[in-house]
């Protein structure tokens, strides 16, 4: 993940950094948790980390979405390297395989043996263990590479493109599941701060009930 200093960043680029940070925690949970859930089975658990890891998997794959569909033809436009968005679109492609098989399982897990919460955990690891390399890759790539054809107005109009198409539940889970991994110096990336206070609790309450702490 990248270390650069977050002073100076458009705030596009601090809630992109977020939102990669919080995929990767919450996948950890996840899969964690649900391994878990093979050795001791918990119908109120499971039920509650059904629901969160459904919610976790619609912000991705959203989040890829917005990029695929928008972001990269933006970038394409502005003289972005067809190198670069060429490994971009083939590191999504490898995600949207790892997406699916996740996808399915979760779907499958309420008629599903016992041992399926541990085969689910795995394959959550795997989408965890990809998505880190792409969001490694993809955050070096925004400060090199792709730096030239990115300014403030370019982050504005991505932000708004996700805004407009995201699920409607985000509006009240997204600014407070940022804020929740933000750095001090990193809170121009979270946005409507003040949902990101008023639905703090309602997350934490979310979280315990999925992972339990």
């Amino acid at each position: 993940m990248s270390s650069q200093p977050a002073v100076g960043l458009p705030s596009g680029h601090l809630t992109m950094r977020l939102a990669h940070r919080a995929m990767l925690r919450d996948l950890g949970r996840i899969s964690a948790t649900a391994t878990g859930l093979s050795r001791a089975p918990d119908p109120a658990r499971a039920a509650a980390l059904t629901d969160y890891a459904d919610r976790i998997l619609q912000i991705i794959e959203h989040h890829h979405e917005g990029e695929d569909e928008f972001f990269w033809p933006m970038l394409r436009e502005r003289g972005a390297g067809e190198d670069v968005l060429t490994l971009m679109t083939e590191e999504h492609a490898e995600l949207l395989g790892h997406l699916k098989d996740v996808r399915g399982r979760l779907v499958a897990l309420d008629r599903a043996p016992t041992s399926a919460w541990a085969e689910f955990g795995a394959a959550v690891q795997r989408l965890r263990d990809s998505l880190a390399a792409h969001c490694a890759d993809e955050e070096h790539e925004l400060t090199d590479r792709l730096a030239p054809a990115l300014d403030a107005s370019a982050w504005s109009r991505f932000e708004r493109n996700m805004l407009k198409t995201a699920p409607k539940w985000t509006l009240g889970f997204m600014p407070p599941w940022l804020d929740s991994v933000a750095e001090p110096d990193e809170r121009a990336g979270v946005p409507a701060r003040p949902v990101a206070k008023l639905m703090a609790g309602s997350l934490r309450r979310r979280q315990q009930r999925a992972f339990g702490d």
